[in-house]
């Protein structure tokens, strides 16, 4: 049995390579080499891959780096967006000879980001149709759940899998295959599968899965309604396991909830890596909640080797902080900062997270967002918002259940949902940008 993995191009109007690797889908790539299946990967956004040598993407601080992207045609409703839309990733010609070198596979996957990232999952679909006539397809990922049905209709598709539940998986496995596959071991025990890659220069993790808050803005519950921990021993497992089989030094942490009930789960952990004397850089591009962040798990973080601490504060707004779901309020995020300084935390190496274009904001709620975070003397990073179909959010926002995902675009959304328009949004970026750089 041979199954050919594909994570698509990105179309947008801007991206960046942030410890971004596809960690799910490297499990489910793990689950089916248990299963005795052969295994063909490609990543179209691997910047390291032999095949992009000549493009030569340079890394930046830790690993991290830009994407190669071409500028393609935007759809029809972005053409008042005056940016390049782009397609980020390796050109289609290397994808394509990178499929002859392949032997046609039983099955193939294809996985899926952001909502609005879809037209990059119809055309490896296409491609992939036309380079493997009537072998099936099963498309998963975020835009594949959240948008079920659109991808149904439009994606080309053969199954689609909703949401992170093995078990449907599975069971379009055993009907392809006419098999009664089943795991071996606990899914969420299961090791991302990144010998896959070629190079790595960071490896990306979630010490948990799903999230115990329901933040009206986010819908990673649509996803993965159950909240699981790894036990701590199984985490330190796993980093140690990565760092000796790749010699990475950098590991990012993608979970939504990293430091919920601390005393149950991150202290013990950051106790166990500070007594690993592994000398490792650990990245929360995520963001963390800056509520659990008491003088003890400040000093812990800084021992541990976290760099940059990023803190999702999302609005000073309090107004707008209960709106969303109360996570967190001025008070709290000043006392978290005091604490993460006096554990020896630069400010440059403390950031908060702003999100631009919430239902309901305004103009003026943003500008004084900014100040104020500025004032706490942190690097401040702008998030435009991007309606998420489900939650809260995208029904205060009244959207409709059968809208074109381009439009929950992050770029495009706060345009016609409380900015009045382009110029609005870049002064706001423009205040953010010169006080960062003070």
């Amino acid at each position: 049995m041979r199954a050919l993995l594909v994570n698509p191009w990105i179309y947008d109007f801007a991206c960046f390579d942030l410890f971004s690797k596809p960690i799910g889908f490297l499990k489910i790539a793990r689950i089916l080499q248990d299963l005795g299946f052969k295994l063909d990967y490609i990543d179209c956004l691997d910047r390291l891959h032999p095949a992009m040598r000549r493009f030569k993407s340079k890394d930046q601080l830790f690993g991290c780096g830009n994407y190669y992207s071409e500028i393609v045609q935007k759809p029809s409703i972005f053409k008042g967006v005056p940016r390049y839309y782009k397609r980020y990733g390796m050109p289609p010609s290397i994808f394509k000879k990178l499929l002859q070198r392949f032997k046609r596979p039983d099955v193939i996957l294809v996985t899926s980001g952001m909502t609005y990232w879809y037209k990059g999952v119809f055309e490896a679909i296409d491609t992939l149709k036309s380079a493997f006539k009537g072998v099936p397809i099963i498309l998963g990922g975020v835009y594949a759940s959240l948008c079920f049905g659109h991808t149904r209709k439009f994606s080309g598709a053969d199954f689609v899998v909703k949401g992170n539940r093995i078990e449907g998986f599975l069971a379009i496995l055993n009907m392809i295959f006419g098999k009664d596959f089943s795991l071996k071991q606990d899914y969420h025990k299961v090791f991302p599968l990144y010998e896959l890659y070629p190079r790595l220069n960071y490896v990306s993790l979630r010490s948990s899965s799903g999230c115990p808050f329901r933040c009206s803005y986010c819908g990673w519950y649509l996803l993965d309604d159950g909240f699981y921990r790894l036990p701590c021993e199984e985490v330190i497992h796993q980093i140690r396991y990565f760092y000796r089989r790749f010699k990475v030094k950098n590991f990012a942490f993608y979970d939504d909830a990293l430091l919920y009930q601390p005393q149950e789960h991150i202290k013990p952990l950051l106790r166990l890596i500070i007594k690993s004397k592994l000398n490792l850089n650990f990245h929360t591009p995520n963001g963390l909640n800056a509520v659990f962040i008491d003088k003890e798990l400040a000093l812990l973080l800084k021992r541990a080797g976290f760099t940059q601490v990023r803190l999702g504060l999302e609005t000073a707004s309090p107004q707008l902080q209960i709106a969303t779901g109360g996570k967190i309020d001025n008070v709290t995020i000043k006392r978290a900062i005091m604490f993460l300084k006096e554990a020896g935390f630069a400010a440059g190496e403390i950031a908060v997270y702003l999100l631009i274009g919430l239902v309901n904001q305004t103009f003026e709620q943003i500008q004084e967002s900014i100040l104020f975070a500025h004032s706490l003397g942190v690097k401040v990073y702008l998030e435009e918002y991007s309606p998420i179909p489900g939650t809260l959010d995208y029904q205060r926002a009244g959207l409709s259940e059968n809208l074109d995902p381009l439009w929950h675009n992050n770029s495009v959304f706060p345009l016609y949902k409380g900015i009045d328009n382009y110029l609005s949004l870049q002064r706001l970026k423009d205040l953010n940008h010169r006080l960062n750089n003070k």
